[in-house]
């Protein structure tokens, strides 16, 4: 209850097989339900790591009664998968998965009856229920648009690119040669693809979206395949079946509409359904009011409700064939009417012809259903939108149904394309309607915004377009697409745009539209907080100095770990090291650490359960925690929230109430002994009032507490005596409000609220008013810097930080990354925590200070160094003149220094890390270089050469010994030999003679020992030194072929087999003479010097191969 962590978002992924093995029409383990209260996420808490997700994992724990009821049922994801819309009804759904399939009725009826839930349903399967048709016989391709006057529409409007038409299918291949592609996304495998898994050949079902697409948003005018009833409208794929689900069914129907409607689309088409309603469907489908919702009515030919077609604020459309008759499939209306209109969806002349997911991306074929006359009518309202984008979706319904055909089917009036453009324009009274957006709205200085027009003639082509850039360069355009738009000054800036027709001229300004930053002084650099476990959040940070600063971790995947660990640095973040927290029970939590140097600080641990919390110290860097029992904290009702320490002796802790007062002790000896603060120093606590983990503020000897009915504790003499105020919040850490407080100094401080209102107080907190304030505020982090005006809010969702140099009325955005904790101890030594990877990849942030002209640069000589040997570190910075010095040289001896250019030793071979902190009075500025240095041991001999032995006059040889790395060589070849190199290869001309051959390796520690070749020069044998044998060998030197004459007929050679060997013995080829000239192929031989062996090797000769 009195923990601030509430609730937390998972990155942990759940693997599903789609065999469904209790129920083919539900999603076998998941329920969603609804609460009936809003319950706020904590924002210290939040991950959203997908920003393509709009689901917050949570733990169950957080949920008590829920939690109980939910027992035994195997619970693997507990989650509000709306969470991230932001719309106050959709993230009141949740939805659980569990492994025991069995259960699932008897768990809705479980969660049912719990008096918090508003309801709790299966989550339905809907079925895509088409029937393909590929047979290409006789009859128009375009009986569809004919039925319904496409091309009579088409002459009032083509389409407008700006009007975005949903795809929510099986799948989508959206990168159709006939489809224009705004976006795509596959909620159901969670990537970005929404193609198929199959082609229409293999499985014609799973071309079923794709197909869908070609009937609502199929290129117009394009000299290819068809065309679709929406022209020039783009598309927005989005894929709900995952690869390993049927072709026939859509699985994640919620996830996918949702996603569609947070990403621009105008209109959602669902061609898919079930006689299964869903509570939380219509709750989606509410929440997004601006949006036309289409749906199919189903392919059952009776009455029964199908959804999502049935639900309120959704067109549900039912099918008819060329003659206007209802198709033998199509549901219709029976006592309780659903259909609202109806579309061709029948297989007059085959079917409808549209686009379908081949290889090639450009084939298409024919298929019917309620599925194919959904697109189509939905390609109708946005060709309607296009006209007219201001028209509601209210009003679009009523221009279908009132301009539509009679046709007395049950199934509504029949859609006509031009009858319903024509009551679009009914609406218009003939002037031209101004709209555009600009992208992005919020910058810094210096930097651009790309604005669109949207604007449409209402009936009269618009002749003139006039834009007003308040503040911008240029301030002024006249054209439809004006240039992109320079902001040179912080400020929110108005634009207006202009547009006239022949009726008349309109004028739209959107009121501060445009919020230019300044541009930040300073930027975040990355660093690693170290955690091997990935998703380790932080949420306290305590900073000694520039140099050695703590941090404590907690369990950011959702997985609800309770985590005891923290993280250290003292180079400054170059190197973060973390470590466990050892308090003698892992049942505890850690609340927070505020440390005194490298060795000493303490923490503050409160239970879980039924433990005793308390006050604990390290003096060794954190390796171990000693207990300080006189800080007891062990009343029943006991539980620690803060501790802090003004120096190596003077502290402060505060728990909740005990026996009607807060527990609050001080120390004066480095908390050997804690004295327990009296109860009349203390105002009273109100009926069931606590104070919240990790909840204070220190400001010299001043020092705050919140609590959770919105008040505000206060001491002047470090925790002695106390003074209460009530704030403007009602709950610093709750589930409806929240909030962060942070000082300047005794009397001036701030609030900002879950929603980021401001808040000023200027005498301690006793008063309060609302800042009225311009500018990105984010909610998860506040630090107002000592002494200063300026101020640091960071968020996780929305993501981002941004600072404020006036109190915090004007707020500068400085990213858009996720943050969470922040603290600074001036405007340049600060640190920002967030969620990381591994144990080298994100974890924190480190604040660099740019508003200097000062750029910190060095230089260290020599950069390659053997172990032992000394490297001079040179300051080279520029701009501005240092005033203060601060190296650190992790590995180095010595490992920090304060000297302008200092000396450092190494003594283990490596690459090291050397950063260096410069100040000139402005602030300090940085440069870290992470492999500045590299040390080597003596390198060894190097390994035997490598090559020909006997090489032969001007042959060109290779030799060469095991490469090492960051060694150089130094070749050393026979005399008349030519070659050079540095590496461990040398290739050489040989000389007239041999030698040795020798090579050392060198490094910055010196040369290697040599390592020696022996080599000698072939004596080549010509003919006439064989010919008192009478046995001819030519060509010599020889290429590919050598001929051996006359030991065919040479009547004193008994034997007539020839062996050719090298020079170490080997045998190489056996061959018999069968001719007076007897040829022999070398070509598979090496270059170099062989010997001839015949008459059983009595007669030898040696040939050169070339």
């Amino acid at each position: 209850m009195k923990k601030l962590s509430l609730l937390m978002l998972s990155i942990m992924l759940i693997s599903f097989t789609f065999a469904q093995t209790y129920n083919a029409n539900f999603l076998d383990g998941r329920i969603m339900f609804k609460l009936k209260q809003e319950v706020k996420a904590n924002p210290n808490e939040l991950n959203r790591i997908d920003v393509n997700s709009l689901s917050l994992e949570e733990q169950l724990s957080n949920y008590p009664v829920l939690e109980q009821a939910l027992q035994g049922f195997g619970v693997t994801k507990f989650e509000r998968p709306s969470y991230f819309t932001g719309k106050k009804e959709l993230m009141k759904i949740y939805r659980i998965t569990f492994t025991d399939f069995s259960k699932i009725d008897e768990l809705v009826k479980k969660l049912s009856a719990i008096d918090l839930i508003e309801f709790a349903e299966k989550e339905p399967i809907y079925k895509t229920g088409f029937i393909p048709n590929d047979t290409y016989h006789s009859g128009t391709n375009k009986w569809y648009h004919t039925l319904v006057g496409s091309e009579a529409a088409w002459n009032i409007s083509q389409g407008s690119n700006s009007i975005k038409i949903a795809i929510v299918d099986n799948a989508v291949f959206a990168n159709h040669l006939d489809l224009t592609t705004f976006l795509q996304r596959d909620v159901a495998d969670n990537d970005n693809d929404a193609t198929p898994p199959q082609d229409y050949n293999a499985d014609a079902g799973w071309s079923h979206g794709t197909h869908c697409a070609g009937l609502a948003t199929a290129d117009i005018n394009n000299n290819l395949g068809i065309a679709s009833l929406g022209g020039n409208v783009e598309l927005i794929g989005v894929k709900a079946t995952p690869n390993s689900g049927s072709s026939g069914s859509v699985y994640y129907s919620y996830d996918g509409v949702q996603w569609a409607c947070n990403n621009g689309a105008n209109v959602v088409s669902m061609s898919f359904g079930s006689s299964t309603s869903s509570s939380s469907f219509q709750n989606l489908i509410n929440a997004y009011p601006n949006v036309v919702f289409v749906a199919a009515a189903g392919n059952d030919n009776n009455t029964v409700l199908n959804y999502p077609g049935a639900y309120n604020n959704v067109i549900c459309v039912g099918s008819v064939d060329a003659n206007d008759t209802r198709s033998f499939f199509s549901s219709y209306n029976g006592t309780t009417p659903f259909v609202d209109i109806a579309s061709p969806g029948g297989y007059s002349n085959g079917g409808l012809l549209s686009t379908v997911y081949t290889a090639g991306g450009n084939s298409y074929a024919k298929m019917g259903g309620t599925s194919m006359a959904t697109p189509f009518a939905a390609g109708l309202v946005g060709l309607m939108l296009s006209v007219n984008p201001a028209m509601t979706p209210a009003q679009i319904t009523a221009c279908l149904i009132s301009s539509g055909v009679t046709i007395n089917q049950n199934i509504g009036p029949r859609i006509d394309a031009l009858a319903a453009l024509q009551c679009v324009q009914a609406f218009l009274t003939g002037d031209p309607i101004p709209a555009f957006t600009g992208s992005p709205t919020s910058i810094s200085e210096g930097q651009t915004v790309t604005f669109t027009d949207n604007s449409a003639g209402g009936g009269n082509p618009i002749t003139n377009w006039t834009w007003t850039f308040s503040g911008g360069t240029p301030g002024s355009y006249v054209g439809q697409t004006p240039p992109a738009i320079t902001y040179a000054t912080a400020g929110v800036y108005d634009v207006t745009l202009s547009v006239t027709n022949s009726q008349s001229t309109q004028v739209l300004t959107k009121t501060a539209y445009i919020n230019v930053s300044l541009v930040p002084y300073g930027a975040w650099i990355k660093q690693n907080s170290g955690f091997t476990t990935a998703s380790r959040g932080i949420n306290w940070i305590s900073i000694v100095n520039s140099n050695i600063v703590w941090a404590t971790a907690y369990d950011g995947s959702g997985g609800g770990a309770n985590v005891q660990q923290f993280t250290k640095t003292i180079n400054g973040g170059t190197t973060w090291t973390p470590g466990n927290i050892n308090v003698g029970n892992t049942g505890l939590g850690i609340s927070m650490i505020t440390a005194f140097d490298a060795s000493t600080a303490w923490l503050a641990a409160y239970p879980t359960t039924t433990q005793t919390g308390g006050i604990w110290k390290t003096t060794n860097g954190g390796t171990t925690w000693t207990r300080q029992n006189t800080a007891t904290f062990n009343n029943a009702s006991s539980f620690t929230n803060v501790v802090h320490f003004w120096d190596a002796n003077t502290g402060f802790c505060q728990g909740d109430p005990i026996n009607g007062e807060f527990e609050l002790y001080r120390t004066t000896n480095g908390g050997t002994t804690w004295t327990l603060v009296p109860g009349a120093n203390i105002p009273n606590p109100l009926a069931g009032e606590y104070g919240y983990t990790r909840q204070i503020e220190v400001v010299g000897n001043d020092v705050w507490f919140t609590t959770n009915m919105g008040r505000i504790y206060h001491s002047t003499d470090k925790g002695l005596n106390w003074v209460v105020y009530q704030s403007p919040l009602s709950d610093f850490g709750g589930t409806g409000q929240s909030g962060n407080l942070s000082f300047k100094d005794g009397t001036t401080g701030l609030i900002i609220d879950n929603l980021g209102v401001v808040y000023e107080t200027t005498n301690s907190g006793a008063n309060w008013n609302t800042l009225t304030t311009t500018g990105s505020v984010f909610v998860n982090g506040l630090c107002y810097v000592e002494g200063t005006n300026t101020v640091f809010s960071t968020g996780a969702n929305p993501a981002g930080s941004s600072y404020s140099q006036d109190g915090g009325v004007t707020w500068n955005i400085i990213d858009t990354d996720q943050h969470l904790y922040v603290e600074f101890t001036n405007p340049s030594i600060g640190w920002s925590g967030w969620f990381n990877q591994s144990s080298t990849v994100d974890g924190m942030w480190k604040w660099n200070n740019t508003s200097s002209a000062l750029i910190a640069d060095f230089q260290g000589t020599p950069s390659n160094v053997c172990v032992g040997s000394p490297v001079q570190f040179t300051d080279l910075s520029s701009g501005a003149t240092p005033i203060s010095w601060s190296w650190v040289f992790p590995g180095g001896t010595p490992s920090t220094s304060s000297a302008q250019n200092p000396i450092v030793t190494y003594a283990a071979p490596g690459f090291y890390t050397v950063s260096l902190t410069v100040d000139d009075g402005n602030g300090p500025t940085a440069k870290i270089d992470s492999a500045h240095v590299e040390v080597v041991s003596p390198t060894s001999v190097p390994s035997a050469i490598t090559g020909v032995t006997v090489p032969c006059e001007n042959d060109i040889e290779t030799y060469s010994v095991t490469n090492v790395a960051s060694v150089s060589y130094t070749w050393t070849l026979p005399a008349s030999w030519t070659g050079t190199s540095v590496t461990s290869a040398i290739t050489a001309t040989v000389g007239a003679t041999g030698g040795n051959i020798t090579v050392t390796a060198n490094n910055a520690c010196g040369s290697s020992s040599p390592s020696t070749k022996a080599v000698t020069i072939c004596i080549p044998v010509g003919i006439d030194e064989v010919k008192t044998t009478g046995i001819s060998i030519y060509p010599n030197p020889a290429n590919n072929i050598i001929n051996i004459e006359n030991v065919f007929n040479d009547v004193n050679i008994k034997n007539k087999e020839i062996t050719i060997v090298d020079v170490l013995g080997k045998t190489v080829i056996r061959s018999v003479a069968t001719n007076i000239i007897h040829p022999i192929d070398i070509s598979m031989l090496s270059k170099g010097l062989y010997f001839i062996q015949i008459n059983n090797k009595t007669i030898t000769h040696k040939f050169i191969k070339e």
